[in-house]
């Protein structure tokens, strides 16, 4: 008894106790709702993969697989913390993915467009929910905003590339012929 009170063993032991019983257990609640935040992402992802290979634009072709790139990034960061925090991860390919009707018609840029502002309000508001959570830790709520500013900041890459390219292709240029000065 006397060896738990001497102050190596009892630092040891604060050590072990930081270590080990600190570990936090998110509700299933929680755990649910990054889920489905993850699945969203991959569902992003392979969509914006796909409207990217139709886009004949080579800029805002990189954008959007940019995007692609960033949803995948940050599904996997989440998985990683579901499972340290005692849940089940989604995994990449088991749900239920969009009819391939819909996935295959990006024949046209402003259809494309329109997707992925649809798409930009669902993760949005998939990000705003976990992040209203009370009970979710700081270091997860730290991750999770930078997330969501990450991806904000994605999509308006692609709204403002997108708007100059329609801007340009709407730009008529003024025949300008030189002007001769004489002093």
């Amino acid at each position: 008894m006397a060896g738990l009170l001497n102050p190596y063993t009892n630092t040891l032991l604060n050590i072990i106790a930081m270590i080990g019983f600190n570990l936090f257990k998110a509700s299933p609640f929680v755990i649910e709702k990054i889920n489905r935040l993850c699945r969203l992402l991959w569902q992003g992802k392979r969509a914006y993969e796909q409207a990217a290979a139709n886009i004949p634009d080579k800029e805002l072709r990189r954008t959007v697989l940019t995007l692609a790139q960033e949803n995948n990034q940050y599904a996997c960061e989440l998985s990683s913390q579901i499972q340290s925090l005692g849940g089940t991860p989604a995994i990449e390919n088991s749900y239920k993915s969009e009819p391939e009707a819909e996935m295959n018609n990006f024949g046209d840029q402003n259809v494309i467009m329109a997707f992925c502002k649809s798409s930009e309000k669902k993760i949005v508001n998939a990000y705003r929910e976990i992040l209203n959570e009370p009970s979710l830790y700081e270091g997860l709520r730290k991750m999770i905003q930078y997330q969501l500013n990450g991806i904000l900041c994605a999509f308006m890459q692609l709204k403002l590339l997108s708007s100059l390219k329609i801007q340009y292709t709407n730009f008529e240029p003024v025949n300008l012929n030189p002007v001769e000065f004489s002093l």
